[in-house]
């Protein structure tokens, strides 16, 4: 399954919304589900951490996902 990260944005309240750099996976190249309030700067190699600077770097790229309702998907802002 092909993943990677990206800018997730959440609507916590009417007042309140937050952005989490996240795990995204993808079926049919389009975001079928992601992993959410994992801290993805916890790594078990500094190679692996570096990858995944990387990966927030590209992520910063891209558009920002936005979670649709009470978890039940994701759409490109």
């Amino acid at each position: 399954m092909l993943w990677n990260y990206r800018v997730v944005k959440k609507k916590v309240s009417d007042e309140e919304v937050i952005f989490d750099i996240c795990e995204v996976y993808y079926k049919d190249n389009k975001p079928s589900g992601w992993v959410w309030d994992e801290n993805i700067l916890r790594q078990e190699s500094l190679e692996d951490l570096e990858d995944a600077l990387i990966g927030i770097q590209e992520a910063l790229k891209q558009p920002v996902l936005e979670i649709i309702g009470d978890d039940e998907g994701l759409r490109e802002v």
